[in-house]
């Protein structure tokens, strides 16, 4: 997978389309994940959590209210009544198997795992669809990482963190995950010279600034997580027909 890592010096760096095409429509809905289609995004970035009923819900926060007309704590609820809930663009709250069913392998995913047992419940989806498109798996926690690794280790997995610390880098090299996903504005000169020599790949989120997004290519980022995918790989295309 073209993620890990970028090939040849000049080839373009990835950008994820950070809970779909979330600045033209509602975060994590399969208007933006349709929107990330029709773009034909280099891959599309959501985040799960957990029923009550362990079900892998396609949403951000503990709680529904940002995003949907009613606000309930989503593990304290149960599958069936999740699903009575409308987001406030009128679709109703989406599930995995629903985003993998509108995806389907047309561009790969990143999963990123906000709960314990995120992983294992996304994973026995994936199985049950019989997914065959490309996948990611993500978490910025450190034990969801480890049941990535175990569950399935042919799938790249990448640790979630905020400023990339020496205990990060070691535990990605420790446990062979496949990149490294930090907080675009805690990195410095030296925490992404310190990760590349460790010879992971960078991929910083949330970068929606043009400029923001070439400085941190042009300092050694493989790619990026952005609100504004399209905007920044025509940017990039821009950037490469100019010349540099």
């Amino acid at each position: 997978m073209r993620i890990f890592p970028r090939g040849r010096e000049g080839d373009p760096p990835i950008v994820i389309a950070h809970r779909g095409a979330s600045c033209r429509a509602l975060e994590n809905s399969l208007a933006a994940f349709s929107l990330s289609l029709t773009d034909r995004a280099d891959m599309i970035e959501f985040d799960v959590r957990l029923s009550a009923d362990g079900e892998p819900v396609v949403i951000h926060d503990q709680k529904t209210g940002r995003s949907a007309r009613e606000n309930v704590t989503v593990a304290r609820c149960d599958a069936a009544r999740l699903r009575k809930i409308r987001l406030k663009n009128g679709e109703p709250v989406p599930f995995l198997s629903d985003v993998l069913d509108l995806i389907r392998g047309a561009v790969p995913v990143n999963i990123e795992s906000k709960t314990e047992g995120g992983i294992g419940a996304s994973l026995k989806v994936i199985d049950g669809m019989r997914y065959r498109g490309e996948i990611v798996l993500s978490s910025g926690l450190r034990e969801e990482c480890l049941a990535a690794r175990s569950a399935r280790p042919d799938l790249p997995c990448g640790l979630v963190t905020g400023r990339p610390s020496a205990s990060d880098i070691a535990f990605c090299l420790r446990h062979s995950l496949s990149s490294i996903h930090p907080d675009h504005r805690r990195l410095t000169v030296l925490r992404i010279r310190k990760v590349r020599e460790a010879g992971l790949p960078l991929i910083p989120y949330t970068v929606d600034d043009a400029d923001d997004f070439i400085r941190l290519v042009e300092s050694g980022a493989d790619g990026v997580f952005s609100n504004r995918a399209e905007e920044l790989r025509k940017a990039w295309r821009e950037r490469f027909r100019g010349g540099g």
